[in-house]
């Protein structure tokens, strides 16, 4: 019997050493700014610029930039070695409302990527901001709009194709804001609608427009969740849902995290504060950092970490000293996720 004890640590030994090894954990972390200009007083964030993979521009900047502004901020990205994602609508609520829709909407914003190419950039990803709901709930004064949520998908699939057509080397998100939509048939935030799903089921329009673009020949590369903290932890005031407590947002966020992966999907995840937004840089920063240390906690394992902002605070976007700026911000998230602070 003493032999057998050598002989079955031995045999778990190889067993250990034959096992497949986890991956480990290099997430990525990006900056988004409506106030891209800032960027280029590149002195006030250097460790930034070290520390991030990529910048997100939405694709407002390239419609009507101001003179030399491009030129300078692909000098930017191609000095410090960026990767660049642009933000756009992919189908658009103001084009037509029917089957030329993709890409009329693919025609009018290509002319805008194109002058970031005329500058000498290129693209590397652009994340489709909620196609199916500008189609399906559009915000235009005649009414129209579609009814099939599997129409609108077919028009997502118009939209690409015509992008990748443009430029064949880009890749795509798909971004969702996630609170105001149902999911696997639990209500929205705010519960509104016949179903109180307000937009809708997600995990059919996720279905639809991964599906069909993968039958495209054009598959999604992943997914961007947007989902503020003060809805992640149903702090944000509820129309419909007393308390808004009563579902566990941060479970779905991260259930619907878990699904991409499983499917081979990237997965970004927008970290910042509406409430924060709304009232001064120091709060926004508070409780983006917040978001970030709830999320690990939780077990996320986001591709990328993406500290973004549209509402009027942060103001200030630099220095990278100050705690409380855009740059200052994303410093400090970058400590957190590649040190792991606040994992279990």
């Amino acid at each position: 019997m003493r032999c057998l004890v050598p002989a079955v640590l031995f045999l778990a030994a190889a067993c250990a050493s034959a096992a497949p090894q986890a991956k480990p954990y290099r997430p990525e972390v990006w900056l988004c700014t409506a106030s891209a200009e800032e960027l280029l007083k590149q002195a006030e964030w250097p460790a930034v610029r070290r520390g991030i993979t990529g910048i997100k521009l939405y694709v407002g900047l390239l419609h009507e930039p101001k003179p030399g502004v491009l030129e300078q901020l692909v000098k930017l990205v191609k000095q410090n070695r960026l990767q660049v994602a642009v933000e756009l609508g992919c189908c658009l609520d103001f084009g037509p409302m029917d089957e030329t829709n993709g890409e009329w909407s693919a025609r009018s914003e290509t002319a805008a990527l194109d002058r970031w190419y005329a500058a000498g950039g290129k693209v590397d990803y652009l994340d489709l901001d909620g196609p199916v709901r500008r189609l399906l709930f559009p915000d235009r004064k005649d009414g129209k709009c579609f009814t099939s949520m599997d129409a609108a998908a077919d028009q997502v699939v118009r939209s690409v194709r015509a992008f990748h057509r443009a430029h064949p080397k880009m890749r795509f998100w798909h971004l969702t804001n996630f609170p105001n939509w149902g999911y696997l048939g639990d209500v929205s935030y705010h519960a509104r609608g016949p179903k109180r799903q307000d937009y809708g089921e997600y995990d059919d329009a996720h279905r639809m427009v991964a599906g069909k673009l993968r039958a495209a020949g054009i598959p999604l590369a992943g997914v961007t969740i947007d989902n503020p903290y003060d809805y992640l932890i149903g702090e944000h005031f509820s129309v419909n849902l007393k308390p808004a407590t009563s579902v566990d947002w941060l479970k779905r966020v991260r259930a619907y995290e878990d699904r991409c992966r499983s499917e081979g999907l990237e997965v970004n995840l927008i970290v910042n504060s509406e409430r924060g937004g709304d009232t001064s840089d120091a709060l926004f920063a508070t409780e983006t950092l917040a978001m970030v240390d709830t999320y690990i906690r939780a077990g996320g394992r986001p591709t990328r970490w993406i500290v973004q902002g549209w509402y009027a605070c942060p103001k200030a976007i630099v220095p990278e000293t100050d705690p409380t700026t855009l740059t200052g911000l994303v410093k400090r998230v970058i400590e957190r996720v590649r040190t792991g602070a606040g994992r279990p």
